[in-house]
C-alpha cells in the first residue's frame, strides 16, 4: 500500500501484488478435491451377492454382501428376488463408498452369472458415481471342443438262421 507524506511516497508492504495473486491461486487448486479412484469387486452365488471394494495400492477397504441391506417390501408375496437384493446392495455399498471419499470406480465382476451382479452395476451407477472400466470375468464358451464321435453298432434287420 502507498502512502504519501508530504512529496515523500512511503510504501507500506513492500509485497508485490502478482505474488499476492499467485499465492491465492495455489490455495485455490490445493483446495480441489482430488479423485480418489477405487476397485470394485463382485461375486455373486445363487442366494446371494457379495462386494468388495479395494484402493488402488489393492489393499481391502470394505465388504458387503446383500444379506446385510435393510428388507425391502414385498408387494406380491413373491420369492425373494436377488435383483432387488442387488439394487438395494449397490445403493447402499454406494453411500458407503461416497462416504469414505471414492469417486471413480473399476468394476470385476467375478464368478457367478444371475442378475444379483446387474442390479449391484445399476444400483451403483444410479448414485452418480463415475465407473471407468467394467470388466466380465467369466468365461464363457465359443460353443466348446468338438465332441467324441460316437461308435455305431450295427443293427441286424433279418434274424440270425442256423444252418
Amino acid at each position: 500500500m502507498l502512502a504519501k507524506v508530504g512529496n515523500i511516497n512511503l510504501i507500506t508492504n513492500s509485497v508485490k501484488l502478482s505474488e499476492v495473486v499467485s499465492e491465492t491461486q495455489n490455495k485455490v487448486l490445493l483446495k480441489q478435491p482430488q479423485e480418489k479412484k477405487g476397485i470394485i469387486i463382485i461375486k455373486s452365488t445363487k442366494r446371494n451377492v457379495f462386494c468388495t471394494l479395494m484402493d488402488i495400492d489393492e489393499k481391502k477397504v470394505k465388504t458387503s454382501c446383500s444379506l446385510r441391506v435393510p428388507s425391502y417390501e414385498n408387494e406380491y408375496n413373491e420369492r425373494e428376488n436377488l435383483y432387488t437384493r442387488g439394487l438395494l446392495l449397490g445403493n447402499l455399498f454406494g453411500d458407503k463408498a461416497i462416504r469414505l471419499g471414492y469417486t471413480e470406480f473399476t468394476i470385476f465382476l467375478g464368478s457367478g452369472i444371475n442378475k444379483g451382479r446387474r442390479g449391484v452395476v445399476r444400483g451403483l451407477s444410479k448414485k452418480g458415481v463415475k465407473i471407468t472400466f467394467l470388466h466380465l470375468g467369466t468365461r464363457a464358451p465359443h460353443n466348446g471342443c468338438r465332441p467324441v464321435k460316437v461308435r455305431r453298432k450295427k443293427f441286424r434287420t433279418k434274424p440270425k438262421t442256423s444252418r
